[in-house]
């Protein structure tokens, strides 16, 4: 299963948001996000990308490691 498809909701609202505004960003993430089945397939500018637009929608950082962060923008795998 592709990231894509596990990203949190309230990161995928906030991306798709700026899909008409940016649409080379929201291309470029949501290709690297359906090319990649582990977070640690994704660019590292993807992962601040994506950060940042769980920030945007009012989340909240909860870890100081930068990779725990990212785990959490992505629905478990079960």
């Amino acid at each position: 299963m592709d990231l894509y498809s596990r990203l949190k909701g309230e990161v995928s609202i906030k991306l798709n948001e700026d899909k008409d505004k940016f649409p080379n960003l929201y291309g470029k993430i949501v290709r690297d996000l359906k090319e990649s089945d582990f977070v640690t397939d994704l660019p590292l500018g993807t992962c601040q990308s994506i950060l940042d637009y769980f920030k945007a929608g009012g989340g909240e950082i909860k870890n100081d490691s930068f990779m725990l962060n990212i785990y959490d923008l992505f629905e478990p795998n079960i």
